[in-house]
C-alpha cells in the first residue's frame, strides 16, 4: 500500500471523504466547506460553501449532485457539479431529522424525521414533497430499496399492527401491503439481490420468525423458524439459533445468512431454505482443521531494535500456530443495563464466498468465513477494530483499528502496513475500481495506492 501526491493529507470532517460512483470525483467535507476534487490527480473541480458545519455527505448514484446535511440543524443541501451555481435547500422545520438518503434514481431525496414520525420524499424535478406516515419506530431496518431501484420496502405501524408497504419508485404510490400474521412483529426487511424476494423476519427471542415473500408469485415461499428448525431438521446444529438479529443475502442470492442473538449464524440455500452450515463465534480457537489460520498483531523487537529513533515497539501480523487460543472479551459499559451485544460487522465480499465478521463482545477480533470451505481465519488485533472494508473488486480485505497501521487479508495472507505516525485510521472508502483507497481519521484523510494480492 503506497500513498500518492506527495503523502498529502486532507483536512476533513470526521470520515467525511467519499469517492463518487462513477470513480471521476472526490468529496471532502472539512467545517462548512464542501470540496470537491479530481479523483485521479486530486485537483479541486468544485468547492461549495454549506450552511453549517457538514455532518454528512452523500454521492446521488449517477454522481451529478452530492448532498450534505447538518443532521443537528435539520439542513439539508444539495449542489450539482456539472451547473456549480444551481443548489437546492431542504428543510424538515420542527419533526427534526433523523437520517436523509438519495432514491436510486438520483431524482429524489428521503428524509426520516425524529421518532419516525414520517418519511418525507422531496423530488428534485417537479420540486414537490409526499410523505409516508406512520414507520415503525423499534425496527432494525424500516426501510429498504430493492436492488434495481423500483421499489422501496417500508414497515408500517397502525393501530398496534405491523405490516410491510411497498412503494413504486417511479411514482412513490403503494403496490403491494404486506399483513404478515404468521410474525408476532416486524422487525426487518431485506430484498435479494435479484428483486425477486423479500425477507421480513420477527426479531423475538421467544418466536422467531423469517417469511420469504415472492413479488413474482405475489405469495410467501417459505417461512423459516430457527425454533422448529432446531427441533425437526435433520442437519445437525452445534448451537441452536436465538432470536434473529438480521438477515443478509450473498452477492449471488443463492445463500441466506441469518444472525443470531447468540452469536450463532446459518446459512440457508434459496432452493430448500434448510440450513447448509452453521458458524457459531466461539471464545476459544480449539485443535481443528490446519486450513483454519490464526494472524496476531504482536511486537516485532527487531525491528524495533533496528529502527532509528524508534519511540514504541513496531507491531505486526504473526500467524500463530499454536492452540488452544483465548479470545479476548471486551468490557461491557457499566452504564448500560439493557443492550444486547450483537453484530458489529456482518458483511460478504464482492464474490460472495467470504463473509467478515466482528462481534461486540469481541471487540479486538476479526472472523474470515470461507463458506465454500467452511473453514475460518481469524485476526486477533491489539486495539479494537473501528471498521471493515472489502475491495468491491477483488476479495481483498482492509481492516482498521484507531491506529497508524492498516491490516490487509486476502486468501495468501495477512499482514500489517503503517502509515503516517500523524494519523490514525480508522475507516476507509475504496475507489468503485479497487485500485485506490481514501484512509480516514477523525479529521485528516490520505489516498493510497492497493496493490492486489488476491
Amino acid at each position: 500500500m503506497a500513498t500518492t501526491n506527495d503523502d498529502k493529507i486532507f483536512r476533513i470532517n470526521h470520515c467525511l471523504c467519499q469517492f463518487s460512483n462513477n470513480g471521476a470525483y472526490l468529496a471532502i467535507a472539512f467545517q462548512t466547506n464542501l470540496i470537491v476534487k479530481d479523483a485521479k490527480t486530486l485537483d479541486t473541480c468544485r468547492s461549495f460553501v454549506f450552511a453549517d458545519v457538514i455532518q454528512h455527505i452523500e454521492w446521488s448514484s449517477n454522481s451529478e449532485y452530492i448532498l450534505c446535511a447538518n443532521i443537528t440543524k435539520v439542513v439539508v443541501q444539495v449542489y450539482s457539479i456539472h451547473c456549480p451555481q444551481w443548489k437546492c435547500k431542504l428543510t424538515e422545520g420542527s419533526v427534526g431529522l433523523q437520517s436523509v438518503t438519495w432514491s436510486p434514481d438520483s431524482k429524489c431525496i428521503l428524509t426520516v424525521a425524529d421518532f419516525n414520525i414520517q418519511i418525507s420524499i422531496w423530488n428534485l424535478e417537479d420540486q414537490t414533497v409526499s410523505y409516508i406516515q406512520n414507520v415503525k419506530t423499534s425496527a432494525f431496518d424500516k426501510l429498504h430499496f430493492s436492488p434495481s431501484g423500483k421499489r422501496l420496502a417500508v414497515i408500517i405501524t397502525d393501530e398496534a399492527q405491523d405490516t410491510v408497504e411497498i412503494f413504486k419508485t417511479n411514482n412513490w404510490k403503494i403496490s403491494r401491503k404486506l399483513i404478515c400474521d404468521r410474525l408476532r412483529s416486524i422487525d426487518g426487511i431485506r430484498w435479494s439481490p435479484n428483486d425477486e424476494l423479500l425477507c421480513i423476519w420477527c426479531s423475538s427471542t421467544a418466536e422467531p420468525k423469517l417469511i420469504v415473500y415472492s413479488t413474482v408469485w405475489e405469495k410467501p415461499v417459505t417461512t423459516f423458524s430457527p425454533v422448529e428448525t432446531a427441533r425437526f431438521s435433520e442437519y445437525n446444529c452445534e448451537k441452536e439459533l436465538k432470536g434473529i438479529e438480521s438477515v443478509e443475502w450473498n452477492s449471488s442470492g443463492q445463500l441466506l445468512a441469518v444472525i443470531g442473538f447468540n452469536e450463532v449464524v446459518l446459512l440457508l440455500n434459496y432452493v430448500t431454505w434448510k440450513p447448509l452450515s452453521q458458524l457459531y463465534l466461539d471464545p476459544v480457537i480449539r485443535e481443528g482443521n490446519y486450513l483454519t489460520k490464526v494472524y496476531e498483531e504482536r511486537g516485532d523487537s527487531e525491528r524495533t531494535l533496528h529502527a532509528r529513533f524508534a519511540s514504541c515497539e513496531e507491531r505486526v501480523l504473526h500467524e500463530v500456530h499454536e492452540r488452544p487460543i483465548c479470545i479476548e472479551i471486551g468490557e461491557k459499559n457499566v452504564y448500560d443495563n439493557f443492550s444486547i451485544a450483537k453484530f458489529k460487522v456482518f458483511e460478504f465480499s464482492a464474490c460472495g464466498q467470504y463473509l467478515a465478521l466482528t462481534h461486540e463482545l469481541y471487540p479486538t477480533t476479526l472472523w474470515i468465513w470461507d463458506i465454500c470451505t467452511d473453514y475460518l481465519d481469524y485476526m486477533l488485533l491489539e486495539n479494537p477494530i473501528s471498521a471493515v472494508r472489502w475491495s468491491p473488486v477483488h476479495p481483498q480485505l482492509l481492516v482498521f483499528s484507531e491506529c497508524t497501521r492498516v491490516y490487509e487479508w486476502t486468501r495468501k495472507g495477512a499482514s500489517s502496513v503503517a502509515m503516517s505516525k500523524t494519523m490514525s485510521v480508522v475507516d476507509g472508502r475504496w475507489h468503485p475500481e479497487g485500485e485506490r483507497v481514501a484512509l480516514c481519521g477523525y479529521n485528516k484523510a490520505m489516498i493510497c495506492k492497493v496493490p492486489t494480492r488476491f
